[in-house]
């Protein structure tokens, strides 16, 4: 999928926290947020692979701040 400005995520799924860069959870598995794509859903490179993938922001996912520290909670 094309990369998006994160901006675009942000603005319309009103995530304004959501930043390139910053430690996810999505379903269980540890990564990063690397971009924005054109379904309005986040590109995440989780930990030990190469690529991103595809995840729905707020599908089963929890987001930290750079002190580990849970800032949004989508879980259920």
């Amino acid at each position: 999928m094309a990369a998006i400005s994160l901006k675009n995520v942000k603005e319309k799924r009103f995530m304004p926290f959501l930043k390139r860069g910053m430690r996810v959870e999505v379903d269980g598995k540890m990564g990063v947020v690397t971009a924005g794509n054109r379904s309005l859903n986040i590109n995440v490179r989780f930990d030990g692979e190469k690529y991103s993938g595809n995840c729905h922001p707020k599908w089963r996912t929890r987001y930290f701040d750079k002190n580990g520290n849970v800032i949004a909670d989508y879980w259920d």
